[in-house]
């Protein structure tokens, strides 16, 4: 017998020796006898109406998954970036507390992250306290539970404020510039960093910190519109003052734990970070 070297191959033998029922839920009576032509029309829509589709490679199944969120009604429009943005500011703007704007983050379908995301991860930690912290985006563990920096991530995150005696319950809120987990835990594209910015903006108004601690080189680049080395910005507090804000607050931007982890070297440097992070709080 010839070797079947793929499922297509294999679906294709199966049709022709009339092996359906091994690969379909619909039993098969083998003691009729079938009309010739009959069999012929059948292996003729079998060609032109698989119902098998295989999907072999990552990219594809992201394809399929984004055909599949396409409106069918005709009718509907395709709203630009700038219509999208435009809408986020509205929805943004609109919420007068935090609930208000997870709530209006959640009910949001601007982001397409948002299709292939199991949660919307908005924050965690200590409403009430004046440091805000500000990772890149979730990962696998933070998209499963709906919490920001609950990984092993996180736990090295929690252990960098545990050794200058704060935790996130008591002494720090955390978010992200990006709600929804990019597949693969890419970086997100600038054009997902700017429709989610609104509610980034409205969430660090309505809060209101005293310092914004910059986790990573996406979030300082996200909040600051910096693209300089992380290596030089960090360990600097900054003077920021956007438009959304009525009186400058202070940014500080860490390395992020991902990367300390796999440069272990670092750690003493973001151990100095933390300790003047310290003394700015005293």
């Amino acid at each position: 017998m010839t070797k079947i070297l793929n499922l297509a191959e294999a679906i294709q033998f199966y049709s022709d020796s009339d092996l359906n029922e091994i690969i379909s839920e619909k039993s098969q009576n083998h003691f009729l006898q079938k009309d010739p032509q009959k069999k012929l029309e059948e292996k003729k829509s079998a060609a032109t109406q698989s119902f098998v589709k295989p999907i072999f490679s990552t990219s594809d199944a992201i394809s399929t998954l984004a055909k599949k969120s396409v409106p069918t009604n005709h009718d509907e429009k395709f709203l630009s970036l700038n219509e999208i943005i435009t809408q986020a500011k509205k929805a943004a703007q609109a919420a007068m507390d935090l609930p208000s704007l997870r709530k209006a983050v959640e009910n949001f379908d601007g982001c397409n992250l948002k299709k292939m995301a199991t949660n919307t991860v908005f924050c965690d930690g200590n409403p009430t306290s004046k440091v805000m912290v500000i990772g890149e985006a979730p990962g696998n563990h933070e998209d499963l539970q709906g919490i920001p920096f609950c990984g092993d991530s996180g736990k090295v995150l929690d252990d960098m404020f545990r050794a200058i005696h704060m935790t996130r319950a008591e002494n720090f809120y955390i978010t992200n510039v990006i709600f929804w987990r990019p597949p693969g835990n890419r970086r997100p594209t600038d054009e997902e960093l700017a429709i989610c910015r609104p509610f980034v903006e409205r969430h660090i108004q309505l809060l209101n910190p005293k310092v914004l601690v910059l986790v990573g080189a996406t979030s300082m680049a996200a909040i600051l519109n910096l693209h300089d080395p992380i290596g030089t910005i960090r360990g600097q507090f900054l003077d920021f003052a956007p438009k959304f804000l009525s009186q400058k607050i202070k940014t500080f931007t860490i390395f992020h734990p991902s990367y300390l982890m796999r440069q272990p070297s670092k750690k003493k440097i973001a151990w100095r970070d933390m300790l003047a992070l310290e003394e700015f709080l005293k």
